[in-house]
């Protein structure tokens, strides 16, 4: 393994003769990747109460099977909105900026807004995020700086490698889902995608079912191995 020598070149002590400069790199990344996509999570999960919550009387008109086609349906697509929001705010994860999760009046009702902030700030654990202080990106950020510096120290005493620390937030992870959302959006939980609690049995799976017929049909055309 690549070895660091200069310690005064970042501030993590004796970490530095553990894991390169690669490491702490691909660490970083991966933590950044799990805080966006858990904030996503959050934000989509509290979008989806409350649209169940304004349309709970025409939800009990329903039957059992329409009520849950339209639930996850309605999981669906907060899902995929929020992601592609979250993908676009968490590009750049360690740089600074003034984005934050863009959404005004006259894209969502106050309710929504209302929904996204109590989610965002009970995530964080911060108040008022309309502060004109208050920048999404850097709060996240200090995020990802303080996990990095707590699994490198946890795991360098061990001498673990960055697919142990890799592991550790992946598991992490996988129980915050079963703790905040319940074991129906644990179990069909993959890491890296936002989910409520309704599970995650939409698009991103459906789209790998379909990927995996079609390379199925193209290997039984041409005869070839896929």
């Amino acid at each position: 393994m690549e070895r660091l020598h200069d310690t005064s070149t970042n501030g993590f002590g004796p970490i530095e003769h553990v894991y390169s400069l690669k490491d702490i790199d691909y660490v970083t990344r991966k933590i950044a990747e799990d805080e966006w996509m858990a904030l996503g999570t959050a934000i989509a999960e509290a979008m989806y109460e409350m649209i169940l919550d304004v349309g709970d009387e025409a939800l009990h008109e329903m039957g059992f099977v329409e009520r849950m086609s339209v639930t996850d349906k309605i999981a669906e697509d907060v899902t995929s909105a929020v992601e592609k929001i979250i993908n676009k705010l968490g590009a750049q994860p360690l740089q600074q900026g003034t984005t934050t999760f863009n959404c005004s009046g006259h894209d969502l009702s106050l309710l929504v807004l209302s929904s996204v902030s109590d989610a965002i700030e009970a995530y964080c654990g911060i108040t008022n995020i309309d502060a004109p202080f208050f920048q999404l990106n850097q709060e996240v950020n200090h995020r990802i700086r303080n996990r990095r510096r707590q699994l490198l120290l946890k795991h360098a005493k061990g001498y673990q490698s960055v697919k142990d620390i890799e592991r550790d937030i992946e598991a992490s992870r996988k129980h915050w889902v079963r703790d905040v959302l319940g074991g129906k959006a644990a179990k069909n939980f993959h890491f890296g995608e936002v989910t409520t609690k309704g599970g995650n049995l939409h698009t991103h799976q459906e789209e790998k079912q379909k990927k995996k017929k079609r390379a199925r049909l193209l290997s039984s055309l041409l005869s070839i191995d896929v």
